[in-house]
């Protein structure tokens, strides 16, 4: 909300004929899901009952953002174990094929397949690791709530 005060004209102390013309600006501002009481009283007073609706937008508002957080962790703990199922069925997979082909083919090969198996497991788990903490020390250098 911005208002302006009138201008006023005053005379300068060393020149009386020319007057000092002085303008004041006054803004104020508010953030957050509701305004400040004067301006929701000013609300009311203009549409009688708006500032309960206001509220109640506020309230609708934050529920909603409630929900959509709880989606969204409930989703993210579903993704997590779908990934360590996932990592579970590809890293024992890898190991019976290499253990397959090193008994039945080459000793070797299957060897080799099962070190880069196991070391494909150790570099996704420790990617990830880091990936989370890299995200963690982020948001609280930003003062945000952790959540994972």
């Amino acid at each position: 909300m911005i208002t302006m005060a009138n201008e006023s004209a005053k005379l300068q102390p060393g020149n009386p004929s020319k007057p000092e013309l002085a303008r004041v600006i006054a803004a104020s501002s508010f953030s957050g899901p509701l305004p400040p009481p004067q301006i929701l009283q000013e609300y009311n007073r203009i549409v009688p009952g708006s500032a309960n609706r206001i509220i109640a937008m506020a309230e609708k508002q934050a529920d909603h953002r409630r929900r959509l957080e709880t989606q969204v962790i409930s989703s993210d703990v579903t993704n997590s174990r779908v990934g360590l199922i996932c990592g579970l069925l590809i890293g024992l997979g890898g190991l019976v094929a290499a253990t397959i082909i090193a008994i039945y083919g080459n000793p070797q090969a299957g060897v080799g397949m099962g070190f880069v198996t196991l070391g494909s497991l150790v570099g996704v788990f420790v990617y990830g690791s880091r990936l989370r903490i890299k995200e963690r020390q982020e948001k609280w250098a930003r003062n945000e709530p952790i959540g994972r």
